[in-house]
């Protein structure tokens, strides 16, 4: 017994506490005093901290931090009577099955050690005796016992109700638990007596003679009282409380089971009596029977001397009453069992020796039936004095049902202000030794399901109490996920879930115990009530949520949804443990709350939508402005250096450099555009892939202004270098540039990021990877798992906290949704993986290598085609002219209209005029799409469609002269409506983009042989693939074959000459660069070598070797730039 506890309960069971404090926003309270015992006080601080809201506060008299230290011995006590009590369960379960099995052995052992003359029937008073006996106790058993199982372990059901669709309905008891050790050796120990005296009276017996005394032995009533004296000893024993030892209640197991075994030797030596034939054995067999059963006295006297020094004056919390009440009980037993022994031996001397001091007038004590009488009475009561006291025992500490009640009624009398008037729903659970809960909740969860049941006034209800057989086993959910519709708990899985409703006239001596004869009785989830078995299972999964919670106290939200998904309803879930096995839940409905949060985020969303549009359209507005106003003034600036009657070396240089800027700047403009409309088509999902060729390598090493010479980045090819890729460069610069930017932003501070970059030929796969140090909440990304890799890329998601003390920035969440949705153009996929020491960006796409054939080279237009283009636009007319006469089309053929209104509306006429004067000639018709009629009259303004004038022209062609004519559109306007337009109304769509120099060719060809197929199945530009081209042959495509203009060569010498000034004094050094410049040139100028103007300066540049001086070499470079010059200024 914990004698120390003892004496703490009656020091405290006075006194009282300070005033509990707490302010609900939501609540009418604002000031609520509990005024509780002292130890309740440990547990009513608990509930009201898991009460208070985030901004709430809780004050606490003097000594406040004693009682957080007696909260957590008390929570470690009551941990340990938990354990203490399945311990003894466990034990006694245990060994009352080797109590039977010793009982059965001992009773074959009598029958077979006596002579078979001494096997005999009772018969006259002797079977009267042992009959009176049997019915006796069998009556008191079932008395006792009967209400008890019929509690524990019945369920009736009754028939199906129409109402119900032919499910069962019924009642279900609360108090359907397990059996305690304490009653389940009660009733093993009734078992055998009653089956003792059902053999006495049915079936003949051994009886033999004492040889000293000459009295009769009945050794079947040896043989029962031998196994249970031990037995009920060790019972006695286990009820006693355990002591409180080294931080935790113990029991002494070693002396309860020495005093458990005196017993039973001291017993068995009344078997052993009749076999004594010597005085003298007979004299130490019973010497040592009263040595041995001395103990059990010696035993009650100590502990009564302990238990007189627990002062207790009735107070206290549920744990320091059930350890009174079972130290109490057990001393009670020990009086009972020493008192009543001593009876029984009394008892056996007087019928036994009685007969030898007496004279035969006492006819009573010579009567053979004697020893027979004496036994069953004394057997009688005292089965029925320890059977009572069991019973009364396992009441007051053992049944898990009262246990559980007990504990419920003190953390409820401890709330009751607060459980009355709060606004949110209150939970106080146990759980029992079995694993079953007990629940209290408060009728505001179950209100619209009272309302639909149509109970009684609402205000009647107090508490609704729910029993849940296993509740531990029923969710198979994580805290860290949240709830959805689709995982929630359906109603053919709800499991048995007794229900009781309590009102406020029976709420304070409520007993969630059920009893047959209760008129409240625990119906069973499933009944007619639907409403009801929906907010059962809601309130089941929360219960399971909240106890499979380690920590103190947590909070989650839960999320419950009606079958079509119309009606949500968000709870938010505060959980405190107030025990190991209790505690106690505030769920709050937040559904306006969260409605109202969702309203002010969508606001906020659309807002900033609003603005960011706003300032994306200033922004493309001031610098499309700038721009323009920069090239407007270049321009100005070229024209008044060519109005010079000559022009200096000085003004070249000054043209070239306007030139330089003049490029730059468009090119930017045109970047900006293109970039813009592409984040828009893709967020709309509206974007359609241009594929084009792209130096991955390039775009690899310089997005974003981040080149390899920074330490900070590294770049992994292979193969390497690169291949080129035929992909969508915006989509993929898009990809790249948002990885990059994420991996700067939001890893660590300075820390490498690495590419690692590969392409698969066999497959055609490109994988590309980002990889970057962790960053800030770095461990919390990891430790959410694949559902932070989903988060990412979700719309509108930030995991990321953007606000730290030197840096304000808003971010909308929504650039790896971007990224997916690029990537899923390309028919691609992306993953993010957070590993403990990295972050890991992971993108695949399947993709194509550049291979153009050898055949673009050799392909030619038919001399007789005709090329035929239109345009509103000065600049775009000389650029189809340049386009014209690089895809094969003879000057005298060439015809570039649109430089007037007439020339626009009557181009229709005018080719199809054409076409009919020259049966036999091709037409090769390219179309702007927007063709703008403007004489400088307002009222003749016009804008005339292309593509509809491509459509008139093949609607009036007969079939045969139309097979003759490849008409195409081009436009800057390619959405996928403008592309299904163009595409059913002309033969193609040609993009406005930069004239690229074999690119004319190779455009050309694939038109031209998708229209016109060869005849002799060759391909004369098409896709045709030789698998034997290099990457040089590749780059030289894109780079080298580039159409050159007299601008870019201007530019390349100027570029020799500014790194020939700058490192004149280290000629040496970087001689080996300066060759690689001047190789470029000579390649430009191969490609512009049209009519051989160029050999002699390519003959000047092979003469440069790497061993060139550097007086040789700059005499050399004057002559090759000086022609370059004179080949400018004449062009």
């Amino acid at each position: 017994m914990d004698r120390g506890g003892g004496r703490g309960a009656g020091g405290g069971g006075g006194e009282s506490v300070s005033v509990l404090q707490r302010r609900r926003q939501d609540s009418a309270i604002k000031n609520v005093k509990l005024s509780i015992d002292a130890k309740n006080f440990r547990v009513a601080r608990r509930f009201s901290t898991a009460l208070n809201s985030k901004d709430g506060s809780l004050d606490e008299g003097e000594g406040g931090g004693g009682a957080t230290k007696r909260t957590g011995e008390r929570m470690h006590a009551a941990t340990a009577l938990n354990e203490d009590v399945a311990i003894v369960d466990r034990l006694l379960n245990r060994v009352s099955r080797y109590v039977v099995v010793c009982w059965a052995i001992l009773v074959i052992f009598s029958y077979w050690i006596v002579p078979p003359g001494s096997i005999r029937r009772y018969s006259g008073m002797e079977w009267n005796a042992a009959l009176v006996n049997l019915l006796l106790l069998t009556t008191t058993v079932l008395v006792k016992y009967m209400p008890l199982l019929w509690d524990i372990k019945l369920k009736d059901m009754s028939a199906p109700s129409p109402a119900s669709d032919g499910r069962r309905t019924g009642t279900m008891m609360v108090g359907r638990t397990q059996i305690s050790g304490i009653l389940y050796g009660g009733l093993v120990t009734q078992f055998i007596a009653v089956m003792t005296v059902v053999i006495m009276v049915a079936f003949p017996v051994p009886v033999m003679i004492d040889p000293i005394l000459g009295s009769k032995v009945n050794l079947i009533r040896w043989c029962e009282w031998t196994p249970l004296a031990g037995y009920m000893t060790l019972m006695t024993e286990c009820i006693d409380a355990p002591e409180y030892s080294g931080g935790k209640l113990t029991q002494a197991w070693r002396k309860k089971f020495e005093v458990s075994g005196l017993m039973s030797l001291s017993t068995i030596c009344g078997l052993v009596f009749p076999f004594c034939t010597n005085l003298y054995v007979w004299v130490v067999v019973m010497t040592f029977s009263f040595v041995t059963y001395s103990a059990i006295i010696v035993r009650y006297f100590e502990k009564r001397k302990l238990f007189r020094l627990w002062v207790w004056s009735g107070g206290g919390s549920v744990d320091e009453i059930e350890l009174y009440e079972r130290a109490r009980m057990s001393l009670t037993l020990h009086g009972v069992c020493c008192s009543i022994w001593t009876l029984i031996t009394v008892q056996y001397f007087v019928t036994s020796c009685g007969h030898l001091i007496v004279p035969k007038t006492w006819t009573m004590l010579h009567d053979p039936a004697a020893m027979m009488i004496g036994e069953c009475t004394m057997d009688l009561i005292s089965k029925c004095l320890y059977m009572s006291l069991i019973v009364e025992a396992h009441q007051a500490a053992f049944d898990e049902v009262r246990r559980a009640n007990r504990r419920l009624s003190e953390l409820r009398n401890a709330m009751n202000v607060v459980w009355e008037n709060s606004s949110d729903c209150i939970a106080i659970s146990v759980q029992k030794v079995s694993g079953s809960t007990s629940s209290m909740v408060s009728p505001s969860f179950f209100r619209s399901a009272l309302v639909a049941g149509k109970e009684e006034m609402i205000q009647n209800i107090t508490a609704i109490v729910l029993e849940h057989s296993s509740l531990a086993v029923q969710s198979h959910q994580s805290i860290n996920e949240p709830f959805t519709n689709s995982s929630r708990m359906k109603e053919s899985e709800v499991p048995n879930v007794g229900i009781k409703i309590v009102r406020k006239d029976t709420f304070a001596g409520v007993d969630i115990h059920y009893s047959g004869n209760d008129d409240d009785t625990f119906e069973c989830v499933g009944s007619e009530n639907e409403v009801m078995t929906c907010h059962v299972a809601s309130i089941t999964e929360i219960l399971a949520q909240a106890w499979q919670i380690k920590e103190d106290e947590i909070m989650f939200d839960y999320e419950t949804a009606a079958e079509d998904e119309s009606i949500r309803t968000k709870f938010e879930v505060k959980v405190t443990r107030l025990e190991e096995n209790a505690i106690v839940m505030v769920v709050r409905n937040v559904s306006e709350k969260y409605r109202r949060f969702e309203a002010e985020k969508k606001f906020v969303f659309e807002s900033t939508a609003r603005l960011k549009d706003a300032q994306a359209n200033r922004f493309t507005r001031h610098e499309v402005k700038n721009g323009l106003l920069a090239a407007i003034e270049i321009c100005g600036n070229v024209r008044e250096q060519l109005s010079e009657p000559v022009m200096s070396h000085e003004s070249l240089l000054s043209n070239l450099e306007n030139m330089t800027e003049l490029d730059r700047t468009l090119h930017d403009i045109l970047d900006i555009i293109l970039a813009e409309t592409m984040a828009r088509d893709v967020i709309q999902g509206m974007y359609v892939p241009r594929m084009e060729c792209i130096d991955m390598n390039d775009i690899l090493g310089k997005t974003n202004g981040f080149g390899l010479n920074n330490s900070r980045f590294s770049l992994v090819c292979s193969p390497s270098p690169m291949p080129i890729i035929v992909s969508d460069k915006g989509l993929f610069k898009c990809i790249y540039g948002n990885v990059i930017r994420n991996a700067i932003k939001y890893g660590k501070l300075g820390g490498k990021i690495a590419t690692e970059a590969k392409y698969d030929e066999a497959t055609g796969e490109f994988e590309l990877k980002v990889i970057n140090l962790p960053g800030r909440g770095h461990d919390k990304l990891v430790m959410m798992g694949k559902r932070a890799s989903e988060l990412v890329f979700s719309h509108g998601t930030r995991l990321h906290n953007d606000t730290h003390a030197n840096k304000q920035s808003y971010s909308a969440g929504d650039g790896a949704w971007i990224i997916r949705n690029c990537a899923n153009i390309l028919g691609g996929k992306v993953e993010i993986m957070f590993e403990p020491d990295r972050t890991v960006f992971l993108f695949n796409a399947p993709m194509k290598i550049h291979r153009p054939s050898f055949d673009v080279d050799k392909f030619h237009l038919p001399p007789s085609v005709w090329g035929i283009a239109i345009d509103d636009s000065k600049i775009q007319r000389k650029l189809l002219e340049r386009f014209f006469h690089h895809a094969g089309v003879p000057a005298t053929h060439q015809i570039v209209l649109g430089q007037n209104s007439d020339e626009i509306s009557g181009f229709v006429n005018f080719v199809l005029d054409l076409v009919k004067s020259h049966p036999r000639s091709f037409f090769f018709l390219i179309v702007d799409e927007n063709l703008e009629m403007d004489d400088g009259d307002a009222s003749s303004h016009k804008i005339i469609s292309g593509s509809e004038c491509i459509k008139q022209i093949r609607t009036a062609l007969d079939p045969e002269q139309e097979m003759r004519m490849l008409a195409l559109v081009r436009s800057a306007n390619d959405s996928p409506q403008d592309l299904a337009l163009y595409r059913s109304r002309a033969h193609g769509y040609m993009q406005k983009v930069p004239l690229r120099g074999i690119s004319v060719r190779e455009t050309v060809s694939r038109f031209w042989t998708e229209r016109f197929p060869p005849k002799d199945g060759g391909n004369q530009g098409g896709d045709n693939v030789e698998n034997s081209i290099t990457r040089k042959a590749s780059v030289e495509n894109i780079r080298d074959l580039t159409l050159i203009s007299p601008v870019e060569l201007l530019l390349e010498v100027e570029d020799i000459d500014s790194f020939c000034v700058q490192n004149f004094d280290n000629y040496p050094h970087y001689h080996s660069e300066l060759w690689e410049k001047i190789i470029r040139l000579k390649g430009d100028l191969k490609t512009v070598n049209v009519d051989e103007k160029f050999t002699p300066t390519i003959n000047l540049i092979e003469t440069i070797g790497r061993e060139t001086e550097l007086s040789d070499f700059m005499t050399i470079w004057l002559r090759i730039r000086s022609d370059i010059v004179s080949f400018v200024s004449q062009n």
